[in-house]
């Protein structure tokens, strides 16, 4: 076994690594500005396994991506799902990197003449962690100086921020979201490209938020990110549990992989407060292996925050949220069962933060809607459409049975599954689709790379056998046909319930993205329907 020197304590974050580490003797720094920072403070602390060249080298910028190196920048040659980070190392000095950090060790980069380049290369175990430690460094640790809101779980986490952001915004507070819909704080709102970003671009935007006076932020973490250390060492003031069901297996192999991910959230960050639905079993497990600072919520187990009374309708729902400080009655313009979950996993959190029921009440009753999300579209028509984000089977389940509760005629479901993506839970989610809804319509969603025809025949193996094509089903490959399709053979008091894309205004395929939009095509629909009337 090679031995490194080790200088300095060893943090306690990383006590369970490899004993034989290199640890960077710590500096004394603090920034006060986003000027340039030395190589040896960025990085102290972090274990390392060797170095070549020298450590006190000024660093302009962090890089990921080498196209967006600059002069004096470090570069973390991070290994993608397509190239090995690694192979851009050349591209990185030749664009002025001052550093890289790779996990090559240092014995192999004869290659790229570091002296002769004044360049200074840093091995590690793990680039992604290196990142998150080094970006947190270089913003001066912005997820200490913000309240983050970390909200994971398969299902609910962009609702629940959405309602996060609705009771701090009620009590006139300034706030930001990262997430599935959108990055939003300030004057910055971008499309999101990626539920949760890197781990440098989240510390970048908290940073930003905390030049902007804005004192919460509310974040979506996805099973993704914690595999990949996205946000790793982060600190959140209440980190939320929402649920488990199959998802991503894809990525995450087995359920027990993807729940693992889920638990990671908890095992591998500062989490000053948590908030857990025990209703779920996943989230039984997470309250008993995590119990500090836990506040619990159900319906149907017994929690420290529960929902009782309730009742749902087309309007939305009621029902009285009991806490450990109180009881309150709540009326939202939500729909279904799903979301009083949502909501009352955001109210939990900012009981945990100290706010009163008469504030949560007024921010739970003051979102009108999310985006994508169980969200009703009205042009006229004699019947209802709702376009919903759902691309599970238990978020279909959940949304299905939520519409037919307000819905007095049939519940028209038109819904696919995304290409390139976990064919495992396709004939689950054509089960759901078809037990539960009166008509359904099987069509396309991102079908990605793989053939359309071959994602529904993957869906159609959940299929019962006592259904029949044209009865019960239908199938239409075009997903702008197949909504026309469902509005064409809509009747008064029924539901046309469009999932999969919700918020989305795209679709991709083989050839690449276009613009698709189902609340667009929806209208379109009506506008024709009539015309035709």
């Amino acid at each position: 076994m090679t031995n490194y020197l080790r200088v300095g304590k060893e943090p306690s974050f990383f006590r369970s690594t490899q004993i034989d580490l290199f640890f960077v003797k710590k500096n004394i720094y603090k920034m006060n500005s986003m000027s340039n920072h030395k190589l040896s403070t960025l990085i102290e602390g972090f274990p390392v396994k060797g170095v070549k060249g020298t450590l006190s080298r000024e660093i302009s910028s962090l890089a990921f991506d080498s196209r967006k190196v600059k002069s004096g920048g470090l570069f973390f040659a991070l290994n993608g799902f397509k190239h090995n980070g690694f192979k851009f190392v050349s591209d990185a000095i030749d664009r002025g990197a001052s550093a890289f950090v790779t996990e090559t060790p240092v014995e192999k980069l004869s290659d790229f003449n570091l002296s002769q380049n004044k360049v200074t290369a840093i091995y590690v175990e793990d680039c992604r962690s290196a990142l998150a430690w080094v970006g947190a460094e270089f913003y001066d640790q912005p997820s200490k100086r913000i309240n983050v809101y970390g909200v994971t779980g398969t299902n609910g986490k962009t609702t629940v921020t959405y309602i996060l952001d609705s009771i701090h915004k009620v009590r006139g507070e300034k706030t930001g979201i990262i997430g599935t819909i959108n990055y939003c704080y300030g004057d910055t709102n971008l499309p999101a490209q990626i539920t949760t970003p890197q781990s440098l671009d989240i510390n970048r935007m908290l940073h930003e938020m905390t030049e902007q006076k804005t004192r919460h932020c509310f974040l979506e973490v996805s099973s993704h990110s914690l595999a990949l250390k996205r946000v790793h060492g982060m600190y959140f003031s209440v980190g939320i549990f929402t649920n488990l069901s199959r998802d991503h297996l894809d990525f995450h192999k087995t359920m027990d992989g993807y729940k693992e991910a889920k638990k990671g959230f908890f095992r591998y960050n500062h989490i000053e407060k948590s908030v857990v639905n025990l209703d779920d079993s996943v989230g039984r497990e997470i309250a008993e292996e995590f119990p500090r600072n836990l506040l619990t919520i159900g319906i149907e187990k017994s929690a420290d925050v529960m929902a009782e009374d309730y009742s749902l309708s087309e309007l939305g729902s009621c029902f009285t949220l009991k806490t450990p400080f109180g009881s309150c009655k709540i009326k939202t313009h939500l729909l279904g069962l799903h979301n009083i979950y949502n909501l009352m996993s955001a109210a939990s959190a900012v009981l945990h933060q100290g706010l009163s029921l008469d504030h949560i009440a007024q921010g739970l009753q003051s979102i009108e809607r999310v985006p994508g999300r169980c969200e009703k579209i009205f042009c006229g028509q004699r019947f209802s459409i709702v376009i919903d984000y759902a691309h599970t089977d238990d978020a279909l389940h959940n949304v299905i049975k939520a519409a037919k509760v307000f819905t007095p005629g049939r519940v028209i479901t038109v819904f696919g599954c995304g290409g390139d993506r976990d064919k495992g839970k396709r004939k689950d989610m054509g089960r759901v689709a078809i037990e539960e809804s009166d008509f359904s319509v099987i069509t396309s969603d991102n079908p990605r790379t793989e053939n359309p025809q071959c994602i529904l025949d993957d869906i159609l193996a959940g299929v019962p056998s006592s259904v029949c094509l044209g009865k019960d089903y239908e199938v239409i490959v075009d997903r702008k046909e197949a909504i026309r399709f469902s509005v064409r053979i809509a009747k008064p008091g029924d539901l046309v319930l469009i999932t999969g894309k919700g918020h989305e205004n795209y679709q991709i395929l083989k050839t690449g993205s276009i613009h698709f939009n189902d609340r667009e095509i929806a209208e379109e629909a009506v506008k024709d329907v009539s015309q035709d009337d």
